[in-house]
């Protein structure tokens, strides 16, 4: 900031977590695009010209390029998170990131007088304190979710493919599940069932506030489906790991 006075830095006195400096800074912001970037994260020398070149030519809503895992141990394979494809029309866009199912591109460029219209959507979930404090990841799952449905909802997505876009991201070990099928995990059905209700309704708040209206009649039908989607791969984990303890019983036998 002292060198180049197109910087500001803000600083809060009190810590009020991570989605009130999201927004915060979003709210401050004053130019035609907006990306974040988070503290954990970094991008490519290339990354910002090469987004704010396609989004000028392909005027898509939002634009994003690739996404490498960094600073945790993980196979090769599984260090670059999957893509979405471009898709410049509303519906398809939004078809493809239900489908998608992952915030990655929340780190993308957009807009910032779209950005702005739904920045106040980035808020935690209401869940009981109880449920907050037993399964802490529900603090970040899926609260930008609502924001890009809303961003997606005014135009369309583009992926900047040419390898010149890729932001690092910073990942963190998995939180572990538990062995076998308890209390907790009708906990995190209810909170889960809690969390997608509240999504339809921020879901149709970020498409009524983009003037879609093509987005709030999908926003009940999308956010069905993630709820489904969310119970599939719990139920599919558990009969894996029953496959995996049945298998390794018959071997020790």
């Amino acid at each position: 900031a002292r060198s180049d006075t197109r910087i500001r830095c803000i600083f809060h006195p009190v810590n009020q977590g991570a989605f009130f400096n999201f927004r915060s800074v979003l709210t401050e912001a004053n130019g035609q695009y907006f990306v974040w970037l988070a503290d954990d994260d970094y991008w490519c020398s290339e990354y910002l010209e090469s987004l704010l070149a396609e989004a000028q030519r392909t005027g898509a809503a939002l634009t994003y390029g690739r996404a490498e895992i960094v600073d945790i141990e993980i196979a090769e394979r599984d260090r670059f998170v999957k893509e979405l494809p471009t898709t410049i029309g509303r519906l398809p866009a939004l078809i493809n990131f239900v489908r998608f199912d992952t915030d990655s591109i929340f780190y993308g460029l957009f807009p910032t007088a779209t950005g702005k219209k739904l920045v106040e959507l980035l808020r935690t979930w209401r869940v009981p304190k109880t449920m907050a404090a037993a399964y802490p990841f529900l603090e970040y799952n899926f609260v930008s979710y609502a924001f890009v449905f809303g961003l997606l909802s005014s135009g369309g997505f583009c992926n900047e493919r040419s390898g010149k876009a890729i932001h690092y991201a910073g990942g963190r070990e998995p939180f572990s599940n538990s062995p076998s099928v308890g209390w907790r995990h009708l906990g995190l059905f209810i909170a889960y069932v809690l969390i997608h209700l509240q999504m339809v309704a921020r879901f149709i708040r970020a498409t009524f506030a983009v003037g879609s209206g093509l987005g709030v009649v999908a926003s009940p039908i999308a956010a069905l489906y993630f709820f489904c989607r969310r119970m599939s791969m719990i139920v599919f984990q558990r009969l894996k790991r029953l496959r995996k303890d049945g298998h390794e019983c018959k071997t020790k036998i």
